[in-house]
């Protein structure tokens, strides 16, 4: 461990009293690409005077799921209609539902959003800076929520609720059709149609407006043509809340009962804390 600490001890030393020559007000800007938990991003900075940098950008997260998760429904009623149905008629149903339905459905961020940053050197000769600013989803994004669950039913469990609702209505219903519904904590959320097959979707939103900060080493404008960033921090958000088909869920921990334990892990966390942790790799290329 001692051969591990030493040389990253050193390395921090160099960083921290490295000449900050370069930090002239107005008189340089550099861009920036980089990667991190928030997805990918570009952004401009310029010094503003010798301990201070300011910094727009943009940031995205390539779209595809984090991973896949399954979404119980309860199909008691169902089956029990349909054996109602086969006695009173002795007609089979082509398509039967079994024991549960289940929604084969992805986990996916999105973190489209712009920023507007403050660089802060404490050291006049040091790259060890504290970071500080805001994060704001454009309205163009804002029907893409920060985290969704979203998925299909299977074609037969679809099939075998239209057959049904199709042969044997039932009267107790206004329109005489039976739903396929996912249950959290006293609320039903039915699922509706999409492509062929019952679609659900749940999200969780935010405030448009969130805050950040953090502490990095190295150069927002680099000595030579290229320098390297590392930096650690915090989104801070607020009026989250979970929705499930449109409809706002009073409780999130209930709303995470029934899911593998990823997915269940990810949304109590975010009930429970409202920061989303950032590690960010940046590659800043001196522009003038």
């Amino acid at each position: 461990m001692r051969k591990l600490f030493l040389p990253l001890f050193a390395a921090s030393m160099f960083l921290c009293a490295s000449a900050q020559d370069n930090m002239e007000a107005f008189r340089h800007f550099s861009v920036g690409a980089e990667v991190g938990l928030h997805g990918l991003g570009v952004e401009l900075a310029m010094p503003v005077q010798k301990h201070l940098v300011v910094k727009a950008g943009y940031n995205w997260a390539p779209a595809g799921d984090l991973f896949r998760t399954d979404l119980v429904l309860d199909t008691e009623d169902l089956r029990k209609a349909q054996e109602q149905y086969t006695t009173l008629t002795a007609q089979e149903f082509e398509h039967k539902f079994g024991d549960e339905a289940k929604i084969d459905a992805g986990l996916g961020l999105n973190l489209s959003n712009i920023k507007a940053m403050i660089n802060w050197y404490p050291f006049a000769m040091g790259r060890f800076y504290v970071a500080g600013g805001i994060y704001y989803t454009p309205s163009s994004k804002r029907d893409k929520p920060f985290l969704s669950v979203s998925g299909k039913t299977t074609e037969n469990d679809w099939a075998a609720l239209n057959e049904l609702n199709q042969k044997y209505p039932d009267p107790t219903a206004p329109d005489g059709k039976r739903e396929l519904a996912l249950e959290i904590g006293e609320e039903t959320y039915p699922v509706v149609e999409k492509d062929g097959c019952g679609y659900m979707q749940a999200d969780f939103r935010m405030d448009p407006l969130k805050y950040y900060v953090g502490l990095g080493l190295g150069r927002c404008i680099p000595n030579r043509t290229v320098g390297l960033q590392l930096e650690a921090g915090a989104m801070i958000y607020h009026n989250s809340a979970l929705y499930c088909q449109d409809k706002e869920v009073g409780s999130i921990t209930d709303a995470a009962e029934g899911l593998d334990n990823d997915a269940k892990e990810i949304l109590e966390y975010v009930d429970k804390y409202p920061i989303y942790p950032q590690i960010t790799l940046r590659l800043s290329f001196r522009a003038l």
